[in-house]
């Protein structure tokens, strides 16, 4: 009899062992992704973290890099003029003070020191960039170059190939950044990393510039420090196209499409993950997010981020199955908040 009874016991034990491996399996696996399901779940505090910075660091590197880029334009165009004065011959005489290893103020304070190599003796003095010359300005608090904000730091600029000038033209460029720091809206960046960009400038009547470049990088490294905190952001395997409107020097809006890998070291976190456009997505003057969607591909989940009216909507598909497991809402300056 007691014998038979253990057996029953068993028997149940077994069974109920059975009925609760039954249940978790259909938990984890069954009818779809499970919020619960261990790694594959994230809150909605990390879910925004990711889609801030998915949003907002990549164009930020491209800001650092145009920045630079016409910064350095308007201080060689400067410093040619000054070089050159109005006579020509001038200009090209051994007692002309040449554009290259000289340093000029900046308009709004601070200066720059801009060397040349690869050119002739009459294109190192044209303040034009011409196809094979090798620059590199080095900034010293400079402000107000081509009405950016200040500048610090060292680009390298290889021109490739060039048509038309800079208000109607096209220039292709290898640049390199060595501590480049610009002062953002919403705090301080620092690029260092080489990039391939060729530009299109297109000026209207009025005097505003319509700028479109291609945006390709291998590695470009990012240190931010936006809002109290200090974060590095590697941008890597980057295609990106970018339009951006200027008046009077100043950024009105962009857009970017395309595609990059961001790594983030974070004050209480680090990641890595993928980042895509679905078609072009609008940022504002102050580099906020407007409107579009992003696509974030992590290695258990999926998260699409969608901008439009203030608002940003953000869905999390665990388990990357197609399935659409949570979605919540937050403000734009909540999320842009988010970022670095």
């Amino acid at each position: 009899m007691h014998g038979s009874v253990s057996s029953t016991r068993k028997t149940a034990l077994a069974l109920a062992v059975s009925l609760l491996g039954a249940v978790l399996l259909a938990a984890c696996g069954g009818g779809g992704s499970d919020p619960s399901s261990g790694s594959a779940a994230i809150d909605d505090a990390t879910a925004t973290a990711y889609a801030a910075n998915a949003t907002q660091i990549g164009s930020d590197a491209m800001t650092a890099t145009d920045a630079g880029v016409l910064a350095a334009q308007a201080m060689i165009s400067a410093g040619a003029g000054m070089a050159a004065s109005d006579d020509r011959a001038m200009a090209l005489s051994a007692n002309a003070a040449p554009l290259f290893a000289t340093s000029r103020p900046c308009p709004g304070g601070g200066s720059a020191t801009v060397s040349i190599t690869g050119g002739t003796p009459a294109s190192e003095v044209n303040g034009k960039l011409d196809a094979g010359e090798v620059y590199q300005v080095s900034f010293t608090a400079c402000t107000g170059a081509a009405g950016m904000a200040q500048l610090d730091g060292t680009l390298a600029m290889t021109v490739e190939s060039v048509t038309g000038d800079s208000a109607n033209g096209t220039l292709a460029l290898s640049t390199t950044a060595t501590n480049l720091t610009l002062a953002l809206p919403h705090g301080g960046a620092t690029l260092d990393g080489s990039t391939e960009r060729q530009f299109s400038v297109a000026t209207d009547s009025d005097g505003t510039v319509h700028l479109s470049s291609h945006f390709t990088t291998p590695s470009l490294t990012l240190a931010t420090h936006y809002n109290a905190r200090s974060s590095s952001f590697t941008l890597s395997n980057a295609d990106i196209l970018r339009t951006a409107t200027w008046v009077g020097g100043a950024l009105q809006s962009s857009t970017i499409d395309g595609h990059h890998t961001l790594t983030g070291t974070l004050p209480n976190a680090s990641f890595s993950y993928s980042v895509a456009t679905s078609g072009g997505v609008s940022y504002a003057a102050d580099g906020t997010p407007v409107s579009g969607m992003w696509t974030v591909t992590l290695p258990r989940q999926i998260i699409t981020v969608t901008v439009g009216s203030g608002m940003a909507t953000i869905a999390i598909d665990y388990g990357k199955d197609g399935t659409i497991d949570r979605t919540f809402t937050v403000p734009v300056p909540q999320l842009a908040s988010g970022a670095g």
